[in-house]
């Protein structure tokens, strides 16, 4: 089968890959039929990600059809469209029960190296999916791959980190980075009805998609962000402050940026080790600090794809390209430079 494979840090190409087999009676195998590129592959491909195997078949949001299932599968069948989960759980550990599958003692990530699970990616033709009850969901027959494709990730990321901080209606939020994450998560902070919400960016287009969902725009090329949100809140700041970046600088907007005894969320990926944590007026403010880790996919997916089913999150707006994967080098490239908002992949 063909596939996006890694070759080291800096280097990806498409080449050809072994098919894949059932391993575990709960391993389903998926022909893919949409692929996408997600921020967190930029991970691998600038080696902030550890441990991926040279040759290796990366990427972990998919749509495609069951083709096979092992015995111990139950829940879906061949021919059923799916839409899988980016977090592989076990769905028997002590986290599991209590479904807190981000959690899992043996939890494994599709396509991101050794050090979770060792797991072969879906930017492919075909993909094994273990633990195919629990981690892959049936997409409702209304919606198209593209509706559907984010509720494994990013999507679900959204409502997640949503739930996480707490945030209520009438709150005022503050949304750092206005990329997919940040658009999924403003789009789940809509549907709680809050006051305003503010997102900050640097991108004219990111700025204007988000404008147009109904966000107040913050250019940080014109103006402080930090400046910008106390002024509009008469110098009190914001309710929640979302960190959907995962840079340094970023948290420090967010800690600048929140009221006194308000929340903030850090839902962007970080790989740093340190920062230089200020503890002190973090504790005098009253500031309450939400981690949110790996998002808790099967436990949000429902929820967001009832929102996607009413009409009232459109998903689909944040996709810019649509590729074959034979072209995912060139979709890699354009969404590493910043001229795609997101590339979608059509093996």
């Amino acid at each position: 089968m063909r596939a996006v494979l890694f070759d080291d840090v800096g280097s990806l190409r498409v080449g050809d890959y072994p098919e894949p087999s059932l391993l575990e009676p709960r391993d389903a195998i998926v022909r893919v039929t949409t692929a996408a590129i997600c921020g967190s592959d930029l991970h691998l491909l600038h080696g902030r990600i550890p441990g991926v195997r040279a040759g290796s078949v990366i990427g972990h949001e998919f749509v495609g059809i069951v083709e096979q299932v092992g015995d111990g599968v139950t829940g879906v069948a061949p021919g059923d469209r799916v839409v899988g989960s980016f977090v592989i759980a076990c769905g028997e550990c002590w986290a599991c029960a209590r479904g807190s599958y981000n959690h899992c003692d043996d939890m494994r990530v599709l396509g991101y190296g050794i050090f979770t699970g060792d797991l072969d990616g879906a930017q492919a033709e075909r993909v094994r999916v273990p633990g195919a009850d629990l981690n892959l969901h049936k997409v409702p027959g209304a919606l198209t791959d593209e509706h559907a494709i984010f509720a494994g990730d990013i999507l679900t990321t959204g409502d997640y980190i949503c739930v996480r901080t707490g945030l209520s209606e009438g709150d005022i939020v503050a949304i750092i980075g206005a990329g997919p994450v940040g658009i999924f998560t403003l789009m789940h902070v809509l549907a709680a009805k809050p006051a305003e919400v503010f997102i900050v960016d640097m991108a004219a287009d990111r700025l204007a998609l988000a404008a147009s969902l109904g966000a107040t725009p913050v250019d940080g090329t014109k103006v402080n962000p930090v400046v910008e949100i106390q002024r509009r809140t008469g110098e009190r700041g914001a309710d929640v402050v979302i960190d959907c970046v995962g840079q340094p600088s970023a948290f420090t907007s967010a800690l600048d940026a929140v009221r006194p005894g308000g929340t903030i969320g850090v839902i962007g990926v970080y790989t740093d080790l340190a920062y230089d944590f200020p503890l002190g007026e973090v504790w005098r403010r009253g500031i309450t600090l939400v981690m949110g880790g790996t998002t808790n996919v099967q436990a949000h997916w429902d929820r967001s794809l009832e929102l996607v089913e009413r009409g009232e999150i459109d998903p689909t707006i944040i996709i810019s390209h649509t590729l074959p994967l034979e072209e995912a080098i060139r979709g890699y490239e354009l969404f590493d430079s910043r001229e795609a908002m997101k590339v979608v992949l059509k093996p």
